[in-house]
């Protein structure tokens, strides 16, 4: 069946993905606690093992690959979402500091930020909403953009320092620094 899979057979596929989505979603929901979230991860896990089979190469069987390669996209979600309650704390922190209060409102900071977002080069901006507002991990950027992993870093670090720079020259030191925290 390998072979008929890596050789473009759909019904391969078929069988594949019906002998595997549900144990995967079941070995998922370990991991990501939810279960719409299991089927989302594991759905576009299956949808890339169609579209990269010809680059996949299977050292093992296909189950342990899936069930690695779900593994590994759980663990990359769980990590995304680790970033975002880590950036929601320090908002909420720098958020309650009369400093803050003191110096701009939220809704400045977020003109300033949304503003410079929108100054990004194409690509940069494309790239930084793409991870930061949609959630999307580097390999998900690099595949939707034909990108390499580096480009997607490298246009990231480029995003956050000129953030990171418009909110300095503001003085508005504190985000300045959270913003340096997640380069």
């Amino acid at each position: 069946m390998t072979y008929q899979f890596k050789a473009g057979s759909v019904d391969a596929y078929k069988a594949i993905f019906d002998q595997y989505y549900k144990p995967l979603c079941s070995f998922a929901k370990k991991y990501v606690l939810e279960l719409a979230v299991a089927e989302d991860i594991i759905q576009e896990l299956l949808v890339n093992f169609w579209e990269q089979r010809n680059k996949i190469y299977l050292k093992n069987s296909v189950k342990s690959y899936l069930f690695q390669s779900a593994r590994n996209e759980c663990l990359n979600y769980l990590k995304h979402q680790s970033v975002e309650e880590k950036y929601r704390m320090h908002v909420t922190n720098v958020s309650s500091d009369s400093f803050f209060h003191d110096r701009l409102e939220e809704e400045e900071v977020n003109r300033l930020i949304y503003q410079t977002i929108r100054t990004l080069p194409p690509r940069c901006r494309q790239v930084f909403e793409l991870s930061r507002f949609e959630g999307k991990s580097f390999d998900e950027i690099a595949q939707e953009l034909s990108i390499s992993k580096n480009t997607i870093k490298n246009q990231l670090v480029s995003a956050l320092k000129q953030i990171r720079q418009v909110l300095e020259k503001n003085e508005i030191i504190i985000l300045a620094a959270i913003f340096s925290e997640l380069l």
